[in-house]
């Protein structure tokens, strides 16, 4: 009797119907269609359906007995030699992807015009902003960090963050809200330094000053980037930054 369940098959990426008529062939060994379809009380129709992607996928197999189709799930190292097939696969969708990412980066390059503004929108915009941070690999100043974006992001992803901003010896300094005194206080070393706002100034939005772009994120759900590619107006908001620095704490 087989100790291989429901669930085990939906984590290898079976949908539910392929699951459980896998789970009722390799019950019964070999079976024809009826067995199948009295065993799982799926319709005739569904039955054959998930029999045929079985069979596409190389786990079932079938002979003709008497006349009549009977199915047999296949030796069982089909199942791995499956997903070795989906993972040769999934790299080599990697690798076209990367490939397809340089020549999108290139062709950009010789756009002849700047984008003025960039909206990013959602959990996974915002950290494809911060992964171009890193790329850039130049230091940055920002302020008005909230407790919301600790919240929306987890404290995995910043320290995650933190540690490759150091290997890249990119320097920051942050002006955090205080009620991120807390989480401040670990993030510390000699490439970053934070100071805080006072208690009565807890703003919901971030403003990042990275090169000539000004990033303004709004922790909300689900979170919005701006992101303003503007030299003079870069230079104004480094400008209101340092201003801000001579007045916060440490």
């Amino acid at each position: 009797m087989t100790t291989m369940n429901f669930e085990d098959l939906i984590k290898l990426g079976f949908n539910k119907n392929e699951a459980k008529v896998y789970l009722s062939l390799v019950k019964f060994g070999k079976a024809d269609a009826n067995q199948l379809i009295k065993d799982t009380k799926f319709h005739k129709n569904i039955v054959y359906d998930n029999l045929e992607k079985l069979i596409d996928k190389g786990l079932v197999t079938f002979i003709i007995e008497e006349s009549r189709k009977v199915f047999q799930a296949a030796p069982p190292d089909m199942l791995i030699r499956l997903f070795e097939e989906q993972e040769r696969e999934l790299e080599e969708r990697k690798q076209l992807a990367a490939k397809l990412a340089e020549d999108i980066r290139k062709a950009v390059k010789k756009v002849p015009f700047k984008q003025a503004a960039v909206i990013y929108r959602g959990v996974k915009g915002i950290k494809a902003y911060h992964e171009e941070v890193l790329r850039s690999g130049k230091d940055y100043i920002l302020f008005g960090a909230p407790k919301e974006s600790v919240n929306i992001l987890g404290e995995h992803f910043w320290k995650n963050f933190e540690l490759k901003r150091i290997e890249k010896k990119i320097h920051v300094r942050m002006i955090f809200n205080l009620a991120l005194r807390d989480f401040g206080a670990s993030l510390k070393n000699q490439y970053t330094v934070i100071r805080y706002f006072e208690r009565d100034f807890e703003p919901i939005t971030q403003t990042d000053i990275h090169e000539d772009k000004i990033a303004i994120i709004v922790w909300s759900d689900p979170p919005v980037l701006f992101l303003i590619q503007d030299k003079l107006v870069a230079n104004s908001y480094r400008e209101f930054f340092e201003r801000m620095w001579k007045q916060t704490t440490s």
